[in-house]
């Protein structure tokens, strides 16, 4: 964003691709880091640090409202307690992603404001009458809105509500209300026609996303039971060797015995459910952070064909797993079980083990090669982090240079993450653009294989990232493809079976922009953009590129005739520029 303007809000709000609703929120905010501060990262990471600490006002006053002792007892106690969780909490090295990785921004910006509303709903509940309602609307109305825009994890807040109902509320007050019967019944009555329609199979969208995936939904839920004590095991001990930003290498559970830990897992959770519904009554703040942990769970840890494993997934359901823990021990103490004074000391020795291993991570992430050759020496089975260390490696300057160490370093970490994973193809992409910066020529082995893997493996969500930092490479840098090689690639990935019609017509667009930016074959261009436009014929993007192609090749009154449409057409500030330039030169009025 160049300048703050209302369209340029309202086109910053419309620009993401992420999610169903495009997580407009979070993008917004990008673009005012941008237009405060450019590219520089610094500013984005502070926005996600304040981010965070804004999430850890309010993680304070949610716990202390969980741990506040009945009327007329010290409240002292619970203020520390939750001083302890919220630091915890704040300091955890699974918080670290969230932070440094700057487009996780999503997910604790939609917890900002999910935190904000469920802590609302709580106020809300304290009072009746008029400061209710309005209590009620400021957190369903607003707060709410805002968490879901922010990214679609803020769904889950009516089960976070829910289950506090549940637990919390009905202890508190010794029953359930007529408000809380209702809302019971209201969010279950929802659930139960979420699962009919599933059940009845109108979410074929839903399982389609497993056609770009190597799993199905059935291993997924296995391998996500897994999952789900693997973040217990890092939230409650974690270990360096086991945090990363990839987990590629988090092996799929192909079966109950395979590997031997899935059915165990499996029933260790069915366990865990039993364990809630028994300590309900007399620990309900220990079966209600275990329920929050799981409900933090749902939509990203169970049927959604999404990545198996990711850290910052943990955000939210970390703050459960703090509050059982700190519960169990508040009841050893009332149980003379442990000394205040032990209780005292466990907290300041997780706060110390918690900040050190948060500050050796940060450490890491403060230099690319640093941090890429951490991440390989504790994941070396992983696909993306070999790839990432070879791009370092291949980006610097004695790389250019074949048999330095840095060259043959870094082919052979990208051949490594190539042979990882039989689907993975940047890591053949950048062995191709290594060979060329080095005066190699073309590696026609890894030629071969990209090819191979574009027609016939399966088609990923970032697969097409390929094709497109093809493209931008051969236009602008030091590739030595061919045009019939690089038309080959491309059409290798049209031909995939698993490359759906909009990414098709994503990728005869930027086969358009190298047919003519880098071989100037106006009429090879055309043709590659119409057949764009005809998979996506109203795509403001691609219907621009046609104009200018028509432009340059004299067919102006046609030209001019679009452009005019193209006017009241939502473009980028760089196509509105571009559109004002062309409209300029044809002398077609103002835009």
């Amino acid at each position: 964003m160049k300048e703050l303007s209302w369209e340029a809000l309202v086109q910053a709000w419309s620009s993401g691709g992420a999610g169903p609703t495009g997580r407009p929120i979070a993008q917004l905010s990008f673009a005012l880091n941008h237009y405060f501060s450019g590219f520089h990262p610094w500013t984005y990471k502070l926005t996600n640090l304040l981010v965070h600490m804004l999430c850890g006002a309010l993680v304070y006053a949610i716990l202390r409202e969980f741990l506040r002792k009945r009327e007329g007892e010290n409240l002292s106690v619970a203020r520390w307690l939750a001083l302890a969780g919220t630091t915890l909490w704040l300091l955890h090295p699974l918080q670290l992603l969230p932070v440094l990785h700057v487009v996780q921004r999503m997910t604790s910006l939609s917890a900002l404001f999910l935190l904000l509303a469920f802590w609302l709903h709580m106020v809300a509940r304290r009072h009746t009458g008029k400061m209710a309602i309005a209590w009620m609307l400021l957190a369903w109305g607003l707060a709410w809105p805002l968490s879901i825009l922010s990214k679609e994890t803020g769904l889950l807040l009516p089960l976070f509500v829910l289950i506090w109902e549940l637990l919390l509320r009905r202890d508190q007050v010794g029953h359930l209300d007529t408000f809380g019967k209702a809302y019971v019944v209201a969010v279950t009555s929802v659930l139960v026609g979420g699962l009919i329609y599933l059940g009845l199979g109108g979410a074929s969208w839903l399982w389609a996303g497993y056609d770009l995936r190597p799993f199905d939904a059935t291993q997924r839920m296995l391998t996500e039971a897994r999952a789900l004590w693997f973040y217990v095991g890092l939230a409650l001990v974690p270990r360096g060797s086991a945090l990363g930003l990839y987990h590629d290498d988090f092996s799929i559970s192909t079966g109950w015995f395979d590997p031997w830990t899935t059915a165990p897992a499996v029933l260790a959770w069915v366990g865990v459910l039993w364990l809630i519904w028994h300590l309900r009554r007399n620990s309900p703040l220990v079966a209600f952070g275990l329920s929050w942990f799981l409900v933090g769970h749902l939509l990203e840890s169970t049927l959604l064909p999404l990545e198996l494993v990711h850290e910052h997934r943990n955000y939210l359901p970390l703050l459960g797993l703090l509050l059982a823990l700190i519960s169990i021990l508040v009841r050893w103490v009332e149980r003379e079980v442990l000394q205040p004074r032990m209780l005292v000391g466990i907290a300041l020795l997780a706060v110390l083990v918690y900040a050190v291993t948060t500050a050796l991570r940060a450490y890491q992430h403060g230099d690319e090669l640093r941090r890429t050759l951490a991440e390989v020496q504790h994941h070396p089975d992983s696909a993306r982090s070999r790839y990432n260390l070879g791009m370092v490696l291949a980006n610097l300057p004695a790389a250019a240079q074949p048999g330095t160490m840095a060259h043959e370093m870094a082919n052979e970490h990208l051949q490594r993450a190539s042979a990882l994973d039989p689907n993975f193809k940047m890591a053949l992409l950048e062995m191709l653009g290594l060979a060329c910066r080095s005066g190699q020529g073309v590696d026609e082995a890894a030629l071969a294989e990209l090819t191979t893997r574009l027609r016939h493996s399966l088609f990923a969500p970032g697969d097409r990232n390929v094709l497109f930092h093809l493209k931008e490479t051969e236009v602008t840098g030091p590739y030595c493809l061919r045009r019939e090689q690089v038309e080959s690639l491309f059409r290798a990935a049209l031909g995939n079976p698993k490359t759906g019609v909009a990414v098709q017509a994503m990728l005869y667009s930027w086969l358009a922009d190298y047919l003519w930016l880098r071989e100037k074959d106006l009429a090879a261009a055309k043709q590659a953009l119409s057949a764009s436009l005809a998979l996506n014929p109203r795509e403001p993007s691609n219907r621009l590129k046609w104009a200018q192609l028509l432009w340059l090749g004299n067919d102006r009154e046609e030209a001019r005739q679009l452009l005019l449409e193209l006017r009241s057409t939502r473009l980028s500030s760089e196509e509105r520029q571009t559109l004002a330039q062309l409209l300029a030169a044809g002398n077609i009025g103002k835009p």
